[in-house]
């Protein structure tokens, strides 16, 4: 009996090592599993992470253009209830522009002076003015080109344009280092305007002048609201402007100083 349970030990040690080899392959192979699993929950975890900081800037930009509109109503239904304050807003403040920027000195709205327009000016014509700029040496600057410059021939890409814009702006800073400078965005046609084909591309100059100001760390106002919602107040060439219109305009400006 004794001789018989000796012969079976070999293979009980060699059961017992066999059985050990496999726990420890078992062990390493969860091991493995675990670390793998926790790599990829790791991952999971980041692009979360990135997803919901993503919605978080999308949702913050989403709610500035939200609140950034209902500023320009609250200013526009200003401009009908009381326009005094309005035109007081612009005391020590320079326009510059075209024959559309005429209308608020025309009009009376604002001191002949600080208006510095004339009919078919473009935006090259601001570095002729830097002189009487310094005199008056005004708080703000507000530029108002554009109709004019895009269909002239001289800038027939958008980012030319905004190139040009940028290099008048800096003329203007570079003179009157403590004043503010803003660009409007162009104002669109009225629908009775006799049509030429460069309207078609007229988005496309205000958003190479918005891209311009926000990569210079320049002032833009956006009057793309403020036209679609007064088009009746257009004069019957469909570019030039009534009367009513330049409250809104002006109140449309403020908004862009008063976020600053």
């Amino acid at each position: 009996m004794r001789t018989g349970k000796r012969a079976h030990l070999p293979d009980i040690k060699f059961i017992l090592l066999a059985a050990g080899i496999i726990v420890i392959a078992v062990v390493i192979i969860v091991f493995i599993y675990k670390n793998q699993k926790q790599e990829q929950n790791k991952e999971k975890v980041a692009q979360g992470i990135r997803y919901l900081e993503s919605l978080e800037q999308q949702d913050q930009a989403e709610i500035n253009e939200r609140i950034k509109a209902i500023r320009v109503r609250h200013s526009l239904d200003m401009a009908d209830t009381d326009e005094s304050m309005i035109w007081g807003s612009f005391e020590s403040c320079a326009v510059m522009g075209d024959s559309r920027a005429v209308g608020f000195s025309f009009y009376e709205f604002l001191l002949e002076d600080w208006v510095i327009a004339e009919s078919g000016s473009m935006i090259t014509d601001v570095s002729e003015h830097i002189d009487q700029l310094r005199r008056l040496n005004p708080e703000r600057v507000f530029l108002c080109f554009g109709i004019n410059d895009i269909t002239c021939g001289l800038w027939p890409e958008p980012a030319d344009y905004a190139a040009e814009c940028a290099a008048q702006m800096q003329a203007v800073i570079g003179a009157l280092p403590n004043a503010e400078v803003y660009l409007n965005s162009i104002l669109p046609p009225g629908p009775t305007a006799i049509w030429n084909e460069s309207y078609a591309r007229l988005g496309e100059y205000n958003a190479a002048l918005k891209a311009m100001t926000e990569q210079q760390g320049y002032r833009y106002i956006d009057n793309t609201y403020v036209a679609e919602e007064h088009q009746n107040l257009y004069q019957d060439d469909g570019l030039h402007l009534q009367p009513d219109f330049y409250k809104y305009w002006a109140a449309n400006m403020l908004t862009e100083v008063n976020e600053q």
